[in-house]
């Protein structure tokens, strides 16, 4: 076959293969001296996995250090394929090779982790690739010294696709972890390119990781591994060889940190954020909050296999929301709105309580959908300026830098009043969670201003973020993306409430929240509430649960006390 002479080319042009030569005067010597430099050998690679092993695994960050932008920011650019060993699974081999051919189209095998030699795995490892690709090499480093050598990491420099065989990560690591090797993986992904990898090749991606395990098979060994995916613990052939009690004991010692188990001929691709399971098995996400009480997670093959990596982090490391607060405020004001328009009578409310025309309001559009224009004049605030607002600022800006930016800061900190836009809610926590912009906000309800929003922006203001799912909207509960903004304590907001039926979700949302007052808003309908209580304003109602107790409706003009 014409790819099979090409490959042939390959091996002989570019392969990166260094024997060991430091042994190699030896083999001159009889069969006693190559039986004892064997055994030399063995020692030694017991002695340089021990030190790997053996060496501070690093601590993961507190909780209470990680916030939206911190999460977003650790995701990765490029994609991930980790398959759980045994065969790839069609699909995911697919998505490999297609994300592999954009750019430069070249492939990197690593074969390393194989205990059989640098030599022999090595041509079969790129036979198996190599016809998907135009370009394929092999690095395959014998020693760390080799990988320290600037042309190692070479290899990798135009690289769009590597794929990590099975074997031993043990290996893997002793080779390339903290090598310029795995900062040209890094780079890899940087770029957008694809990194895979089956068993071994798997788990040595994430930085923490189960180097072997001791007698007892539920005592997993911790090693160091490479930072291509953090905050998350691999474990491979999961169901076959019964490894979970030692993931939950991995996870158990590293409190906040995913455990993501795969199950043999299955894989889990990992998007950027977005994550997808194929194969005939599954994949299962194991975490502890506190080191003692560990939580789990199935994700099957299909549209339910998909899910988000951001909440799942988020899930790990923070404990189940509870109510910051009684629902009441101490100063300031907040309309909430719960989506499908905004009447007039809502709209002069809001600008009354700024402070009139002259009043600064911020608009906050972060939450909207891109290109979506007639979402986005909205939440730039166009009905405030027909209302007659003179002085209307947008700030669209999401990433720190703007965010925590002195301008932003300073904005913010002359504002009478806050809007927040409609859209995905989970957008706005991404965007403030953690941030100088918040403490700013907060500054505004301080200063007796107003804090609003319609339908995202109505859930965001509540202390329980109600439909906060990164993929869709329509749980109302999704541990990860479940805590609101809290400028009103105690209560979870949910908007266009009777229009889309949203009763029963509300009873299932105090059934499992008990401590958290619920709220329904319909559409063009606002709850307000300032320190003496609330009212309502618009055409529809607003419904109050409270476990244990009748649930209530309140209709325009209403006044009464939230809790």
């Amino acid at each position: 076959m014409r790819w099979s002479s090409r490959l042939l080319r390959i091996l002989k042009n570019r392969c990166l293969s260094v024997e060991l030569q430091v042994f190699s005067p030896v083999r001159r010597q009889g069969r006693g001296g190559i039986f004892f430099m064997a055994r030399i050998r063995r020692l030694l690679g017991w002695l340089v996995f021990f030190v790997m092993t053996s060496r501070e695994v690093p601590a993961a960050p507190p909780s209470s250090a990680l916030s939206g932008q911190d999460f977003v920011a650790l995701v990765p650019r490029g994609s991930l394929v980790m398959v759980g060993g045994g065969g790839v699974p069609r699909a995911a081999r697919d998505y490999f090779v297609a994300e592999g051919k954009k750019g430069t189209g070249k492939l990197v095998v690593i074969p390393s982790a194989s205990v059989s030699g640098p030599g022999k795995p090595r041509q079969e490892a790129a036979l198996e690739w190599a016809g998907d690709f135009p370009e394929a090499s092999v690095l395959d480093c014998a020693t760390r010294q080799d990988a320290l050598k600037p042309e190692a990491a070479q290899v990798l420099e135009d690289a769009q696709a590597v794929w990590i065989g099975g074997g031993q990560q043990s290996r893997l690591a002793e080779l390339y972890q903290g090598t310029p090797v795995e900062k040209a993986l890094r780079a890899v992904l940087k770029r957008g390119g694809v990194v895979g990898g089956t068993s071994a090749g798997a788990a040595i991606l994430c930085k923490i990781m189960i180097a072997s395990q001791e007698k007892k098979p539920d005592e997993p060994v911790m090693g160091v591994g490479w930072d291509l995916l953090p905050r998350v613990i691999m474990d491979q052939h999961f169901m076959a060889r019964k490894h979970e009690a030692r993931l939950r004991n991995a996870v158990r010692t590293n409190p906040g940190l995913l455990g993501l188990a795969i199950d043999e001929g299955t894989a889990l691709v990992v998007n950027q954020r977005l994550l997808a399971v194929t194969g005939t098995g599954e994949v299962r996400a194991v975490w502890s909050h506190n080191g003692k009480e560990v939580r789990d997670l199935q994700l099957k093959a299909g549209d339910a296999g998909k899910d988000d990596l951001v909440r799942l982090w988020r899930m790990a490391i923070n404990q189940p929301p509870s109510p910051s607060g009684k629902p009441a405020l101490e100063n300031g004001s907040i309309v909430a709105v719960g989506g499908g328009g905004m009447v007039p009578e809502v709209v002069e409310k809001f600008m009354e309580l700024a402070g009139g025309k002259e009043a600064l309001i911020v608009v906050l559009p972060t939450a909207g959908e891109p290109g979506d224009s007639d979402r986005e004049a909205r939440q730039a605030g166009s009905f405030f300026k027909r209302a007659g607002a003179k002085n209307v600022r947008s700030l669209p800006g999401v990433k720190r830098a703007e965010v925590d930016s002195p301008e932003y800061v300073k904005v913010l900190g002359e504002a009478k009043g806050v809007w927040f836009g409609g859209g995905r809610q989970w957008r706005f926590v991404d965007a403030y969670e953690g941030t100088k912009a918040l403490e700013a906000m907060r500054g505004v309800l301080a200063r007796g201003g107003v804090i609003g929003g319609s339908s995202a922006g109505a859930t965001i203001v509540g202390d329980y973020l109600c439909r906060g799912g990164p993929l869709g909207n329509r749980e109302i509960l999704v541990p990860g993306y479940d805590r609101g903004l809290a400028f009103l304590p105690g209560v979870g907001i949910d908007q266009h409430f009777a229009q889309r039926q949203r009763f029963a979700d509300m009873e299932l949302f105090i059934r499992e929240q008990p401590a958290f007052l619920g709220v329904g808003i319909d559409e063009a309908t606002a709850l307000v509430v300032h320190r003496g209580g609330a009212l309502v304003l618009g055409p529809g109602q607003v419904h109050l649960y409270r476990q244990g107790k009748p649930k209530r409706a309140f209709t325009q003009g209403e006044a009464f006390q939230l809790d």
